[in-house]
């Protein structure tokens, strides 16, 4: 039998801070003897990030003792049947050429080391081209206006199928992992230094210059951009802002240089001018726009305003601005 051992080192560990939590909640002591186990019998969903790592580890645990006095091992498969995902809405299996299947075919043996009830991961590894080239590896930006109604397409079934504890969870020997990818933009950004001049007839009416900032650091108060690819985003403008969710627009970041997408519909069409700028430090876009309001006799509004990153969501886990500035 082909047999893979796996133990990792913290290069991977790193990668986790963007994944699922898996920590010491999971663990379950209340089987009388030891047992190998998967923390969900469901699934999980593990987000990547381009520029951010296109990889992920899965692990086991083992229940049954306080304290591990001995190392375990734990071997795992990874299934290719569609029968394993058929009862999932809207999972397809992640074509072997998107990962490093080729590694990670046969038995995957990982270690419960002594001390520990958490096993170390085995590493899937993303092809970078082939997953963020396909619409269906996208995240659900969650809003009603973003146009983008795919995400969790992919996944990938794991099964425990041997292991050296007393015995395997026949309820928990299974994991669904459905596979994702955000771009590093997508999050919440309230609004700074907002200047908005009006034009009518070539006439910029300095006199009717309005100047704003963020009221609270509430929703209603941010800027919401959401994931439209692996580097571009569609930003949605705050409900209690002069601009009262009026304006949308794509933005592409590449090497810290901002383009504008294509008119959205239903929405203005917004030009840039003046320099756009993304900062990677702090997360921040320094934006200047212009478009025009038709019902506003076609008053032309000349923007410049800085997008203040709040915070992003990533599996479910609340990423600040003080949590990622310390990966900076």
């Amino acid at each position: 039998m082909k047999i893979k051992i796996i133990i990792l080192t913290a290069a991977l560990t790193t990668g986790l801070f963007f994944g699922c939590k898996y920590d010491d909640s999971y663990l379950d002591a209340t089987y009388q003897k030891p047992r190998a186990y998967f923390a969900s019998s469901t699934s999980y969903v593990r987000t990547v990030i381009p520029g951010e790592g296109l990889y992920f580890g899965i692990g086991p645990a083992m229940a049954g003792v306080i304290k591990n006095d001995k190392d375990r091992t734990v071997d795992m498969e990874i299934r290719k049947s569609v029968q394993e995902i058929s009862a999932s809405p809207l999972r397809m299996l992640l074509p072997d050429d998107f990962y490093n299947s080729d590694e990670l075919s046969g038995t995957i043996r990982v270690i419960i080391p002594k001390g520990k009830v958490l096993g170390d991961f085995f590493q899937v590894r993303l092809d970078s081209v082939k997953f963020l080239n396909d619409p269906l590896a996208m995240t659900n930006g969650n809003t009603s206006n973003s146009g983008n109604t795919s995400g969790n397409h992919y996944a990938i079934p794991v099964k425990i199928i041997a292991t050296s504890l007393d015995s395997i969870s026949a309820t928990l020997d299974s994991v669904l992992v459905a596979i994702r990818y955000q771009a590093s933009y997508d999050g919440y950004y309230l609004y700074k230094n907002t200047v908005i001049v009006p034009e009518h007839g070539g006439v910029m009416f300095e006199n009717r210059k309005r100047t704003e900032n963020f009221p609270s650091e509430g929703d209603n108060s941010c800027w919401r951009l959401t994931t439209r690819g692996p580097f571009t985003v569609r930003a949605v403008s705050p409900s209690n802002s002069f601009f009262e969710n009026k304006i949308s627009f794509d933005l592409t970041v590449q090497n810290g240089t901002v383009t504008y997408g294509q008119p959205i519909s239903g929405f203005p069409e917004v030009t840039p001018i003046n320099a756009n700028s993304y900062d990677s430090k702090t997360r921040d876009f320094q934006l200047s726009f212009k478009y025009v309001m038709p019902e506003n006799n076609d008053t032309i509004y000349h923007v410049s305003t800085q997008l203040y990153f709040r915070n992003r969501l990533v599996d479910n886990v609340n990423q600040t601005r003080d949590y990622l500035s310390y990966f900076n």
